[in-house]
């Protein structure tokens, strides 16, 4: 079978759906596929990557058109030049843009599309979006999300019954492989890997962790993002600038000798997260993690007995009530800080962790993805059942 990813975030590095497309791809070809890309850029390049070929990253070029009109119509046209080349079997559509693309390129071809949306439809009822969302989730011929979370959520948001062909999905854990000696930390190392955008809950720790200055800690923030500067600021306000350390963006190396010399792991979404690579990051490395319970953070840490997890139930309604959480998320972490690294304690959270990594492979996630998209020539569109009025964006079902 030939696919091919139609990608709106492969060329942004270090990105997860870039991880996605190349774990997913060098899974696929090995099970004997081919599997070609073609992604939307801010520049024409021919990358070599782990699929059939080059990726082929692509300009929208069309200064007559504006792009939220011709971008489909342009990107349509790249996947008819593939396919009259190398025939393609089926599309995998990696955001709603990309659906748009794959969409008009059936209506040429008859090649069938499934739709993968990387991402949690916050939108209003009547956002054009939210319109788009409907529309081709009633028009594709497969539906991906990445996690069984992440499916019903999208679907609950449509006010619609989750249908056959529709399933979800996750991520691969990529083993961790230590980088050097692991360097002896004097107070307990909390790691967390993450944009520096609200959502991601990085204000929410650092407020906790001020409430236990007295206790030895250190936390390091890998990643970066718009929302630096105000963390910088609350950083100064709580007098914990020698305790917090935003170390930007950190290279594969780097990130795994700090996988390797963190106590544990906290990442605090305050939005659905719909999978969380970072989670899987960190539990490969066998890290105990502290975390919030929004969208699918549940499903993807599902270790035996809950072992070596921590998890925060977020409250509020509509939106997360920050200060109700507060005092859960202070107890988890002073709980967690409390086991160091290489004690039997932590021993024993770690390896549950672990565990669990290891039944998340990638080539398991290339074979699901597989079955969806074989059967996708098989499956004819259809209008949505409904089950209810549109749920209201939550940060849980």
């Amino acid at each position: 079978m030939h696919v091919v990813f139609l990608s709106e975030h492969f060329h942004k590095r270090p990105s997860g759906p870039r991880k996605a497309c190349l774990e997913l791809a060098r899974a696929m070809v090995q099970q004997g596929h081919r599997v070609s890309l073609i992604g939307m850029a801010p520049r024409n390049e021919d990358e070599p990557w782990t699929g059939s070929g080059p990726a082929f990253l692509r300009r929208y070029a069309w200064r007559w058109l504006p792009g939220r009109l011709g971008r489909p119509r342009f990107f349509a046209r790249e996947l008819a030049r593939l396919h009259r080349t190398s025939p393609i079997n089926a599309v995998l559509a990696m955001g709603l843009e990309a659906g748009a693309a794959a969409l008009r390129f059936r209506a040429q071809s008859g090649v069938p599309f499934v739709l993968n949306p990387r991402s949690y439809l916050a939108e209003a009822v009547g956002h054009p979006k939210f319109r788009l969302a409907r529309k081709l989730t009633e028009q594709c011929n497969g539906f991906i999300a990445l996690s069984a979370a992440a499916c019903g959520a999208w679907f609950a948001r449509l006010g619609a019954e989750v249908p056959g062909h529709a399933r979800g999905i996750l991520n691969g854990c990529t083993p961790w492989r230590p980088v050097g000696a692991a360097a002896a930390q004097v107070e307990p190392m909390i790691l967390s890997v993450g944009m520096l955008r609200r959502p991601k809950g990085h204000h929410l720790v650092i407020r906790a962790l001020a409430e236990l200055r007295r206790l030895p800690w250190s936390l390091c923030i890998a990643g970066e993002g718009r929302e630096r500067t105000s963390l910088e600021r609350d950083i100064a306000r709580l007098g914990l600038a020698s305790r917090v350390k935003l170390s930007g963006l950190v290279d594969r190396d780097g990130l795994d000798r700090l996988y390797g010399q963190a106590d544990c792991f906290c990442l605090f979404p305050v939005y659905f997260e719909v999978c969380g690579n970072a989670f899987l990051e960190a539990m490969a490395a066998g890290l105990p993690i502290v975390a919030s319970g929004a969208g699918a953070v549940a499903e993807v840490l599902a270790t035996e007995e809950g072992r070596g997890v921590r998890l925060v139930p977020l409250q509020g309604a509509p939106d997360v009530d920050e200060d109700m959480v507060l005092p859960d998320l202070v107890a988890a972490l002073s709980a967690q800080l409390a086991i160091r690294r290489g004690t039997p304690p932590w021993f024993e959270q770690s390896i549950a962790l672990t565990r669990r990594a290891e039944t998340l492979t990638w080539e398991q996630a290339a074979r699901s993805y597989l079955e969806v998209l074989a059967r996708a020539g098989q499956t004819a569109p259809g209008p949505l059942q409904a089950s209810g009025p549109p749920a209201p964006p939550r940060y849980g079902l």
